[in-house]
């Protein structure tokens, strides 16, 4: 009996529920993507606000918070508040719930793996750093210093190390990196291994699961009989054993892609029905296995182990790859573990080392684990670390659809979009499916009169309604007839369907589409959410992901009686030993102990106001009886409070009780707390009050109209500054002000969520944290650091950051990137304009740097009447890979735009490039008390490495200058400290000299009143790349496939600049 419709024949596939064609449509997974906390980027990060929420699937989830806030805390001081989101409104499609709704997990509560704090190992021997280590630094150092060397392979080269950094107290860290022992160090040459590397190539090409499915139907061939492999499921293959290619050096084979596990079809007599041939004709494929090299781990030990200056290994860039294809083989081949990319992989359900947290509205959250083999001086090192995730529940998709509540059916389906789900048939009173299919969401059934058979779809598209024609296998010669789904399962596969009224699901494509009943459907296990959350799964997320250092080392590496689920799922500790199945058949061994490393913690500088110096303590200090360094200064302005019709729509409580003051009370109490802190205003402009509709999509046209209007009296009345109350925190809303502010009329505007600016408690704290950004866009300095630009700088040195933002996952097809230059224009550092442009989507150089360049060093020239001497550029969100892109492709627009402005080279400036590193997995972990921030008269603290701890040995690359320095106070989980790498070094910094200059521009954010985690330069370059996603926000940051819906957005032709009248000051702080 055949499964489904036959095609062809005037009949179709509409009805089949499946079908053959489904699966293996690859994930959703972005690139770099947008948006975690900070965006798209993928990791997670502390705080509300940022580019948006987390992003699920990307991992990081480990970092300290505490390092972005304004005066003691927050994030600079209310300009965003806390997202609060407007679910109600419009049509829910039927699947009612949202969050907390429909089916839960029973794992709400305390996030697992949550305990104290403390120091790792506490009360165990502390193993010194290898003082080999310590000397092999030293001599190579005094062959790499005034040395340039090559970086990659297209011709860019780095200068070497200088030096080590001394400066600072010492002290000893315990790090996730863990010593990788070769058989040729051990002196055991009959443990050796040679690594033969092959190239597959497939043709078609196929989407990744596809892949992976191929390749391991590939290795039950009898060529990899006996043999021990591993593989990247991409397009690489490495053995210890050379394959038996036969002649002409390749090995060509024709396999038909396996369905996808989990599939069950009827058994059938006879020839499979024509839709399953046609089905593995599609899935036929062609490989060709071609050997590329063999390698032996011997030659890389011995050249990271040289102190020639001209030592060179060909195949160092082959031989890490492959290492890192070799350490992710065991948790790739394991059952219930899915890998999110980039070497991150995920215990779930079924493993014995998951660990989950609900996240509410269909989502939860798991922790996982990332490795990665890295080069260093006289050694290799594994670097192992937690990572966390959000990913879909898998539990039965009405349920999900259910908790995840969407407001209308678009909203759903973008939800869903590229989920696979497992569809079970049961014929009615049997409790057991006779046939199962595994399939891939590409949305609700649509109206499609060109599909072949055509389909009509009315209203929302629910199994009645749902019609396809059809025409019975058993009768073949029968003239087609329409059917709707729900008859369709009801005759065929004797299942009446009890859930009639929900959208039907097409499983199939747009043009072939196949319908599935989602009541039948049960999304399957481990598909990572790639998509921002919302305000309160942000939370949620950080109560899981945020944990003290000692928790995440016990999870990475536990103790020898209680190893870490780290270490476990890359099978390196356990009882037995599983390394001797894992990694030793490669030649070689993992040690189980984190590596100690010396590092030092550098003295907080100095901060200056206008007549009083601070010392800071813990990295933080307040605004208590300060004035500002400079004050800043505004024309006219005003106060816009924004109202929100409905319940609770109010920006200010109508009827303060007790110390809460409203209105003008109020805003006079605002005005005279900026005076006290230096700020010039001039005349306030009488108080607009506004009232917005609901901020639902049907409103948008309407609201928009509404700001505008607001704007333009504002404009009308010269006002130079609006501050604007609004109820609550939405994003919608948010990018209109700053982008009618912005762009259109150009008027600063400082957001304030009426709640906090009204609430007596901590009030002044609240008012100074706006004092400084009110201080800042007035063209004033808040403080400065002494000696800042010391030798080898001076006052004619200019900083610049660069950064680049992408299209996160679901943003419009064909958005741009957009690209970041910011630079400074004072001697305090203080001040950073910036150029702002789009530019080709996920495209991570910049373009048109050279006319930014440009436009920066014009500005210098206005205000100082000269060109700089000495540019320090810090460059952020470039990957490890991308460093030689820098030097080849970005360096040169530099050139170009000096060129144009200094003529003969000789009289360029000095240059420094230093990357800036935030997306990386090294941590640093205390091992005494004392060094750690930990008050024990209090008994609190994060117990995180204290503000100013640095490291540049024992972990470091053998040539390129690089360090990792925590300026922040680590507040929440366990802290990140910045990676910076050298690229460029005219200026010939010492090692002290870049580390404590970078170190004290910590201190010179100038919206807060602490250290922060990033040198500002690259903050700032970060923080107008986040304005630049906000003037472009519906194209960027909502789900254009039907997770937001399409929204009303007048500004989506903007492709760059700032208004006139803000182009010089620093409007977007």
């Amino acid at each position: 009996m055949s499964s489904g419709p036959q095609r062809g024949r005037g009949g179709g596939r509409g009805g089949e529920g499946g079908g053959p064609r489904g699966g293996g449509r690859g994930d959703s997974r972005g690139g770099r993507g947008d948006s975690s906390g900070r965006g798209g980027r993928g990791d997670s990060q502390t705080g509300s606000g940022g580019r948006g929420g987390f992003q699920g699937g990307r991992g990081g989830g480990d970092r300290g918070g505490g390092d972005r806030g304004g005066y003691q805390g927050g994030r600079g001081g209310g300009d965003r508040g806390g997202y609060q989101g407007n679910r109600g409104g419009g049509d829910r499609g039927g699947f009612q719930g949202g969050r907390g709704g429909g089916q839960q997990m029973a794992f709400r509560g305390p996030p697992p793996g949550s305990g104290q704090g403390g120091i790792y190992l506490d009360g165990q021997p502390i193993p010194p750093p290898d003082q080999k280590i310590t000397n092999d630094e030293n001599t190579l150092v005094k062959v790499t210093r005034d040395r340039m060397f090559p970086l990659g392979t297209e011709g860019a080269t780095v200068p070497g190390r200088r030096g080590y950094g001394t400066k600072g107290t010492p002290i000893i860290l315990r790090t996730n990196y863990f010593t990788v022992t070769t058989a040729y160090e051990s002196k055991k040459p009959d443990m050796e291994q040679t690594w033969y590397r092959y190239d597959v190539e497939i043709k078609p090409e196929l989407s990744r699961q596809k892949r992976k499915r191929l390749f391991d139907r590939l290795f039950t061939h009898p060529n990899f009989n006996g043999l021990i492999w591993a593989t990247d499921y991409a397009k690489l293959i490495v053995t210890t054993k050379e394959l038996d290619l036969g002649k002409g050096n390749e090995w060509k084979e024709t396999m038909v892609v396996p369905p996808e596990p989990g599939n069950q079809q009827p058994a059938q007599q006879g020839p499979p029905p024509a839709f399953v041939q046609n089905a593995q004709a599609r899935n036929r494929v062609q490989l060709r296995v071609t050997r590329t090299g063999s390698f032996n781990v011997r030659g890389i030990i011995e050249y990271l182990r040289s102190t020639a200056p001209g030592a060179e290994y060909a195949g160092y860039g082959d031989v890490v790859q492959l290492l890192n294809i070799i350490m992710c083989k065991p948790p790739s081949g394991q059952a219930y573990v899915t890998n999110a990319g980039q070497n991150r992989y995920y215990p779930h359900e079924g493993h014995t080392g998951a660990e989950k947290y609900d996240l509410g509205s269909g989502l939860q959250a798991l922790r996982g684990y990332y490795a990665s083999l890295r080069p260093a001086v006289g050694r290799l090192l594994l670097n192992l670390n937690v990572t966390s995730g959000a990913f879909y529940k898998p539990i039965p998709l009405i349920n999900l659809l259910r908790e995840f509540g969407g407001r209308n059916n678009e909203q759903s389906e973008g939800f869903i979009r590229m989920l696979k789900v497992k569809a079970e048939y049961k014929k009615d009173n049997e409790k057991q499916p006779f046939m199962v299919k595994i399939k891939t969401i590409v949305g609700f059934a649509r109206d499609n009169p060109s599909a072949k058979p055509p389909v009509r779809v009315t209203r929302c598209g629910n199994a009645d309604q749902v019609k396809f024609q059809y025409t019975d296998s058993k009768m073949p010669n029968a003239r087609p007839r329409e059917t709707s789904v729900k008859v369709y399962f009801r005759i065929h596969h004797g299942i009446t369907l009890q859930q009639t009224g929900l959208p039907v699901l097409n499983v199939g494509t747009r043009a072939d589409p196949q319908y599935m009943p989602v009541e039948l459907c049960t999304v399957l296990p481990g598909q990572p959410f790639n998509r921002l959350l919302s305000g309160d799964q942000t939370s949620d997320m950080l109560k899981f992901a945020a944990r003290f250092p000692n928790l995440n080392a016990m999870s990475i590496a536990g103790t020898a009686q209680n190893p870490g689920n780290g270490q476990k799922l890359f099978r390196l500790r356990d009882s037995p030993d599983p390394q001797t199945q894992s990694v030793q058949p490669w030649g070689f061994r993992v040690g189980v102990d984190m590596l100690t490393v010396p590092g030092r913690i550098l003295p907080n500088p100095k901060v200056m106001y206008m007549s009083k110096q601070l010392a800071p303590r813990g990295g933080s200090w307040n605004l208590a009886e300060v004035k500002f360094s400079k004050p800043g200064s505004f024309g006219n302005w005003q106060v816009l409070v924004i109202n929100r019709r409905g319940n609770r729509g109010n920006a200010l409580h109508e009827n303060p009780q007790g110390d809460m003051v409203g209105g003008e009370q109020l805003f006079g109490r605002l005005q005279a707390e900026l005076t006290k802190y230096g700020v010039r205003l001039q005349q306030r402009v009488r108080t607009n009050t506004i009232l917005v509709e609901p901020l639902t999509m049907e409103n948008r046209a309407t609201n928009n109209r509404t700001l505008e209007k607001a704007f333009q009296q504002a404009n009308e009345q010269s006002v130079r500054l609006l501050f604007v109350v609004i109820p609550d925190y939405d994003r919608w809303l948010y990018a209109r002000i700053k982008y009618y502010g912005d762009i259109e009329y150009g008027i600063h505007t400082i957001n304030s969520i009426g709640s906090k600016l009204q609430k007596p408690n901590g009030q002044p704290m609240y008012m100074g944290n706006l004092a400084l950004k009110f201080n800042i866009k007035g063209g004033g300095v808040n403080h400065t650091v002494a000696n800042t630009l010391g030798k080898p700088l001076d006052n004619n040195t200019m900083l610049m950051g660069i950064d680049v933002t992408h299209p996160a996952p679901g943003s419009s097809e064909g958005a741009p990137s957009i690209a970041c230059v910011v630079a400074s224009i004072d001697e305090f550092i203080s001040q950073w304009p910036g150029s702002i442009r789009t530019q080709e989507g996920k495209k991570e150089m910049v373009s048109g740097l050279e006319e930014m360049v440009i436009e920066r060093l014009n500005l210098w020239v206005k205000l100082h009447k000269k060109l700089p001497g000495k540019i320090i550029l810090y460059r952020d969100g470039v990957s490890e890979g991308q460093y030689d892109q820098v030097l080849l492709q970005e360096l040169p627009s530099f050139y170009k735009a000096f060129e144009k402005k200094y003529g003969a080279e000789k009289n360029w400036p000095k240059m420094a490039v230093i990357i800036v590193g935030k997306r990386h997995h090294t941590r640093f972990y205390p091992t005494r008390q004392q060094d750690a921030d930990y008050n024990p008269q209090r008994q609190k603290g994060s117990w995180n490495p204290l503000p100013g701890t640095i490291v540049d040995r024992h972990i470091s690359g053998r040539i390129v200058r690089e360090f990792w320095l925590q300026a922040h106070q680590g507040l929440q989980g366990t802290a990140r400290p910045a990676h910076y790498v050298v690229l460029k070094d005219d200026v010939c910094f010492e090692a002290d000299e870049l580390e404590t200059f970078t170190h004290n521009m910590c201190y010179l954010f100038n919206r807060a009143t602490k250290a922060v985690s990033i040198c500002p330069p690259a903050y700032y370059a970060d923080l107008l790349c986040e304005r630049g996603r906000y003037y472009l926000h519906s194209t960027l940051n909502e789900n254009h496939d039907g997770a937001s819906g399409a929204g009303f957005d007048v500004n989506e032709n903007w492709t760059g600049g700032v208004h006139p009248r803000l182009a010089e000051s620093t409007w977007y702080i």
